[in-house]
């Protein structure tokens, strides 16, 4: 074992410190007369919070401004926003506005115990599992090895502590006992209407938004089903290849509760992602503030339409956010408390998510930049240097975790960077300007989405309007501005880490240089709703705070009440009329209604057909012939036949249904000179626009369904 401990030396002031310092005393002055605060406090707490109301109000009707309207402009936004600005730095200095105080770091170091023969053993564990997954599948011997090799490292450097198995036996006391005292609090209270509310935006109509699949998820279903046949990749090469998580966490959920390979499956799963995330997002807001910016985050995070879209669509997009949030938790807790757990499980989820989804890429990068970042603004030497083994310990877990595409990076790098490059490189395209022009034109339509336009993809997003909604977008601004002002007088890493994870999240879809009309994505960008709505939620918090120093008696406790009610529903409303009105309809219109044409071929195939009869005739620009076939009930089947190949079904006397395009005259003539005893007839879609053509062929004489 090799122990690790010493006294903490004096610190010494660095360059870096001596400037902080200066810019700190220039802007938040330290007075004097410790009277003159107290007289000045107890004044401004018989005042009435006008320069709150005033940036609030201020920065609703500036977002509402932006809103998509006829033709809309910028300028009135700019302006009254500039006013919430003004008004925002006049609160923050008359004190009106306080953000949440951050935690108060330790100070005190901790004995660092890192056992060798559990360390020696992972590493060599860890090599025999890289050299295992050669194959590229999971296989029980590499899965053992793999595993095995992260649980040694992590009681490398876990720190055993006495009194564990008491504590333990202790908590199963609690849970065995036959009877539980239950007490509801009024936070309690309000804890659980966060839940049901965040709950409700997360299931309702889940069925019907989004009401049809798109090619993507016929890939994914196709991959779910081979899992479920006993293919184990570590990576899928379909569709210019995909990291497997969320095809592994989706085949286990189908199989362990005997469920169809569905969208609707497929997008409950999604859901319980997104709930995983939301969890994290509260325990992150906890530890950057208090219980109330988590839970506040947490909520409006919860019926956000930006999120909710990507999670609705059921592909790997959730696993962005999902692994972003446990990992700036750990990151953030376990530098402030100087605690090796938190930064072992920190690398843990740094590696799982490199797993789930190609933007998570850049997380390790901006892991970096945040222990860069606390080694800037750290004036104790050996908290730097616990920093720095920090890092290792990261990036040893995270490693390890990544062992299985590690090894089949190695031995196919140009899948497995194709998707990432094609889009970064001209490797597809050539650019259409300057590469520095076009980062930074993307680098500025990305950073003003949140208010401007979030995109043009309409799978994920309503095309051309903000992310964020008028109060989720006024309170983003707000924060923002205050956290930097914080930043400034208390010069604390937390606040500037905070302000820099956004645009880096953002780097998968600024980074489109090939592609610049792909940017904004509200995919691409998904990481980063992790930190916004913590910005988010600690603006609301701060307004609150600032309603609650000021207004004092029953009255001012109505209106407080009054003003959260409003903007929790005015939020609510907006993103209800986003998430379920404006975007299904949308996307109604938009997508292909292949769920209809496959509960016609469901009902042929039930009745009179088979599923090796059922043709789509395939047509430019027209249905997944796949997606037919998976909402007929018959994954990893293909429906398609080319005209060329119509002939040939002639030899099969069982009945036949072809399934046209109600533009393709051409076969539809073909098939009745082919079949002059069969049937022809449009069906009329619930969707305008939507109609297809369906052609019956009867069965041979003497051929029984």
């Amino acid at each position: 074992m090799v122990d690790q401990s010493s006294p903490t030396p004096p610190a010494e002031p660095s360059v870096w410190d001596y400037l902080a310092d200066q810019i700190k005393s220039w802007i938040n002055p330290r007075p004097l007369d410790k009277q003159v605060i107290v007289d000045e406090d107890a004044a401004l707490k018989q005042t009435f919070p006008w320069l709150i109301v005033a940036a609030v109000v201020l920065a609703l009707i500036a977002q509402l401004s932006l809103e998509p309207s006829p033709g809309r402009t910028a300028w009135s936004g700019v302006i009254l926003y500039g006013g919430a600005l003004a008004c925002t730095v006049l609160a923050v200095f008359r004190a009106e506005w306080k953000l949440p105080c951050h935690k108060p770091p330790v100070e005190e170091l901790y004995k660092i115990t890192i056992k060798i023969e559990f360390l020696l053993v992972s590493l060599t564990l860890g090599l025999l599992a890289f050299l295992a997954f050669g194959s590229g599948r999971f296989t029980p011997l590499n899965m053992l090895l793999w595993i095995l090799s992260i649980l040694f490292f992590f009681l490398a450097f876990w720190p055993i502590k006495a009194g564990v198995g008491s504590r333990l036996k202790k908590a199963w006391q609690q849970i065995d006992k036959r009877e539980w005292q239950v007490r509801l609090s009024r936070g309690s209270i309000i804890v659980l209407a966060v839940i049901a509310v965040i709950l409700f935006f997360n299931f309702y109509r889940l069925d019907s938004v989004p009401p049809e699949m798109l090619s993507d998820q016929a890939e994914k279903l196709l991959d779910i089903n081979d899992i479920l046949n006993g293919y184990r990749p570590v990576y899928f090469p379909r569709n210019t290849g995909r990291e497997v998580l969320h095809f592994y966490a989706s085949a286990a959920f189908m199989s362990l509760f005997n469920l169809d390979v569905s969208f609707l499956n497929l997008k409950i799963v999604a859901v319980f992602a997104n709930l995983l995330t939301l969890f994290f997002i509260y325990l992150l807001g906890k530890e950057w503030g208090d219980r109330w910016v988590g839970l506040v985050a947490a909520l409006f995070a919860g019926m956000a339409y930006w999120p909710l879209l990507f999670t609705r669509l059921a592909l790997r997009i959730p696993y962005y956010p999902l692994f972003v949030a446990p990992v700036l938790f750990f990151m953030v807790r376990g530098l402030r408390r100087q605690h090796l757990p938190d930064l072992l499980w920190g690398g843990f989820f740094l590696g799982l998510g490199l797993h789930g989804y190609t933007p998570f890429r850049i997380v390790p990068i901006l892991v970096v930049i945040g222990i860069l970042i606390y080694l800037v603004h750290t004036k104790n030497k050996n908290l730097r240097w616990r920093a720095v083994l920090g890092l290792a310990v990261i990036t040893a877990v995270s490693l390890l975790v990544f062992i299985p595409l590690l090894r089949y990076w190695l031995h196919n790098p140009e899948l497995f960077t194709y998707r990432a490059f094609s889009r970064l490189t001209g490797m597809e395209v050539g650019f259409q300007n300057s590469p520095l022009v076009i980062f930074t034109q993307n680098f500025w339509r990305a950073s003003v989405m949140f208010f401007w336009n979030n995109g043009v993809i309409w799978a994920h997003s309503i095309p051309g309007r903000p992310a964020l909604e008028v109060v989720s977008g006024a309170f983003y601004f707000l924060g923002i501005a205050t956290i930097t002002l914080r930043y400034f007088r208390k010069w604390d890493w937390r606040d500037l880490f905070m302000l820099v994870s956004i645009p880096i999240l953002m780097m998968p879809s600024i980074l489109s240089l090939a592609y610049p009309g792909e940017n904004p994505s509200l995919n691409r960008t998904a990481g980063a709703i992790v930190p916004v709505f913590i910005v988010i939620g600690t603006a609301f918090v701060t307004m609150v705070r600032g309603f609650q120093a000021r207004l004092s008696g029953k009255s001012g406790r109505h209106v407080l009440m009054m003003v959260i009610i409003l903007l929790l529903v005015w939020s609510a409303v907006n993103n209800y009329d986003l998430v379920f009105n404006q975007y299904y309809t949308l996307y109604r219109s938009a997508s292909w209604n292949t769920s209809e044409v496959g509960r016609v071929a469901a009902l042929f195939i039930e009745t009179l057909g088979y599923p090796e009869t059922t043709y789509v005739v395939g047509y430019p620009h027209w249905i997944d012939s796949r997606l037919v076939a998976i909402n007929a009930g018959y994954p990893g089947m293909d429906f398609a036949i080319f005209p060329d190949e119509i002939p040939g079904t002639r030899a099969d006397p069982r009945a036949k249904m072809f399934f046209i395009n109600v533009n393709d005259e051409e076969n539809a003539r073909f098939v009745q000179q082919i079949f002059p005893n069969g049937v022809l007839w449009q069906f009329d879609s619930e969707i305008p626009n939507k109609e297809f053509l369906i052609f019956f062929v009867p069965p041979s004489e003497g051929v029984l369904p």
